[in-house]
């Protein structure tokens, strides 16, 4: 979903009236218990936001009040808190690089951690930089408890499942249905708010179920950064063909032979039967396109059959290892008749 459309949907749902919720609503869901930190370097409004989440139903006691971003990042890495509440406005580049950091599992052990940003100044190219972060949401203040906990809400019982691209680990922002056009699709992540709120223990941010959902995401970010490659090499080779003698694009390239080491060191422990032989056969071509200027369609041809041949193996597909042996083969003679025809 892009910021245009989540702003829109954002400004319908702040609008008077517009929100069915209301304080029975949050009945059945005890907030008492949840660890809350709330995030404001803007001293004069750190009342407002306060009060808003203490008439929701979080208890002092348990609430965690921040005002700079050493507190927070120190809050963050003590892996106690079941929902951030980040008040945006002060410093957004930070915070939006805050919150990736955390969704990629650079601070804290719990990058599935429930992650609300709060604005006064909401505009489109905002909003699209904490949804391209992974926030869970975003409140455009002034709200009203009414509003408030019907976020909360939806957090506790609908929170949207996650999803992994190259780049981003976050909720799912499509508006279709990803299991029918993504081979990968969605997965649910562990949700401390919800345990907390209901006592839903298959929602607990446990460290068995961390290490679960981050083999899915292990396991999804491989996957995608293979289909990349296939993708890429297939558009260098159509390229190389029609342009003969041309240079393949700077930025192309450059992300073509980055996902190859990426690859190669996301697989780096990978026991499987001939995972090892194929990315070693990889960085020999990527070392062959490297020697040239202009490489030529055949080269990016074979990467593109590597890419499948992974894939293959990936997938579990019964004639993955006919594939890699005739990738590795094929790649062996080419590179060897490139190398004697340089020398």
């Amino acid at each position: 979903m892009q910021g245009g459309q989540l702003l829109k949907e954002l400004s319908a749902k702040n609008g008077a009236g517009a929100l069915s919720w209301n304080s029975d609503e949050a009945r059945g869901h005890d907030l008492r218990g949840v660890e809350i930190a709330l995030f404001n370097e803007i001293k004069r409004t750190r009342g407002i936001i306060r009060e808003s989440f203490r008439n929701v139903g979080f208890r002092p006691l348990k609430t965690n009040f921040l005002g700079s971003l050493d507190e927070l990042r120190f809050a963050v890495s003590r892996d106690e808190i079941d929902f951030l509440v980040l008040e945006v406005d002060e410093n957004p580049v930070k915070i939006c690089q805050f919150v990736r950091d955390i969704r990629q599992g650079m601070l804290g052990s719990n990058p599935y951690l429930v992650i609300s940003i709060v604005t006064w100044r909401a505009d489109g190219r905002m909003i699209n930089d904490f949804v391209n972060a992974g926030a869970d949401d975003l409140i455009a203040l002034p709200a009203s408890t009414r509003i408030t906990i019907g976020r909360v809400n939806n957090l506790i019982d609908q929170r949207r499942e996650f999803v992994v691209t190259t780049s981003y680990v976050g909720p799912d922002r499509h508006s279709k249905s990803r299991a029918k056009i993504d081979e990968l699709g969605t997965f649910s992540v562990p949700n401390g708010l919800r345990y907390k709120a209901t006592g839903d223990e298959s929602a607990a941010p446990s460290a068995a179920r961390l290490r679960q959902v981050n083999h899915i995401v292990e396991t999804h970010m491989l996957r995608r950064m293979t289909l990349r490659l296939e993708q890429l090499a297939a558009h260098a080779e159509r390229f190389a063909a029609a342009q003969p003698g041309t240079p393949l694009p700077n930025a192309p390239l450059t992300e073509l032979l980055d996902l190859v080491e990426e690859i190669e060191a996301r697989t780096g422990d990978d026991k499987r039967v001939g995972v090892a032989e194929l990315i070693a056969s990889m960085g020999d071509i990527k070392q062959a396109i490297l020697a040239t200027s202009d490489a030529r369609p055949d080269i990016f041809a074979l990467l593109k059959v590597h890419g499948q041949a992974l894939l293959a193996l990936q997938r579990g597909d019964k004639q993955a290892s006919d594939l890699v042996l005739r990738a590795v083969r094929t790649a062996k003679q080419v590179v060897e008749k490139r190398s004697q025809a340089a020398a």
